[in-house]
């Protein structure tokens, strides 16, 4: 039987930061978007450069929707993890497939990571990505954004807006949302990703209502930067995965989240 044990405050202000600090990265997927919702929305100040209250409530509802998007896709994939592991239970083979999960999408999240150290551009990743098949879910979900931000960008059909960007290709999401399989619980997983949406709010709130561009060098300062971070989640998940064959690696000495163990049966 497995269970599985309370989830990390420490891991959950690892993903606030990831998203706080990775908000320029989130600028240059989302911002025409969001430049397109600011210029769209109704508003008799537009040229007297004051924000009026009712553009602070749109743009926050758009974010809202985002992070909830974010949590929700966060909780299916740490429940197909949860699925996972519990089918490889019940056969007595949780420990190996543990381990195995745990070094795959450790090693995929460190070459996440490299490439950003190594100057890579994150379009070229996300076209390999959405060329497996994927790339016809982001299309429609362009479609349908593009076709419906005069209807909904001032009401409260905004949040649907930012809600759909939960499905853009994003390559701050992908080793999130891979890690959180890898936890194989939903609590955690709605949890991470929820923190890691409400890190983004601050730069792409300020970038929809008083900046309005992010130089190419901050970007690619933020890249270097989430390069780094996305390495230390790899080595960790693919360090947890050698565990559980017996290679021990260097860990850092802080507590971290692992969520299902292996316990005795009661009988």
């Amino acid at each position: 039987m497995s269970e599985i044990s309370v989830t990390s405050g420490y891991g959950l202000v690892a993903f606030f930061l990831i998203g706080l600090f990775g908000g320029a990265h989130c600028i240059g997927m989302c911002g025409p978007l969001v430049a397109t919702y600011a210029e769209r929305m109704e508003t008799n100040n537009r040229w007297s450069g004051a924000l009026t209250l009712y553009e602070v409530r749109q743009h926050t509802l758009f974010n809202l929707g985002r992070t909830i998007s974010y949590a929700l896709i966060g909780a299916i994939f740490g429940t197909a993890g949860a699925l996972l592991y519990g089918t490889v239970g019940l056969a007595g083979i949780l420990g190996p497939v543990q381990g195995a999960v745990g070094i795959c999408i450790g090693v995929a999240i460190l070459v996440m990571g490299v490439t950003r150290l190594a100057g890579y551009q994150q379009g070229a990743v996300e076209g390999i990505i959405a060329g497996t098949g994927i790339g016809s879910v982001f299309a429609r979900t362009y479609t349908v954004i593009s076709t419906r931000i005069d209807r909904w960008v001032n009401g409260i059909g905004i949040i649907g807006l930012g809600a759909l960007h939960g499905l853009l290709p994003c390559m701050l999401l992908y080793p999130a949302f891979l890690y959180a399989f890898a936890q194989g619980s939903p609590v955690y997983g709605l949890l991470s990703l929820g923190a890691l949406g409400l890190g983004t709010i601050p730069s792409v709130f300020l970038y929809g209502t008083v900046i309005q561009s992010v130089s190419a060098r901050q970007r690619q300062v933020v890249h270097y930067g989430l390069g780094v971070l996305f390495i230390g989640l790899g080595y960790i998940l693919l360090a947890m995965g050698l565990m559980r064959f017996g290679v021990m690696l260097p860990m850092p000495d802080i507590p971290y989240y692992q969520p299902i163990v292996e316990s005795e049966v009661v009988t």
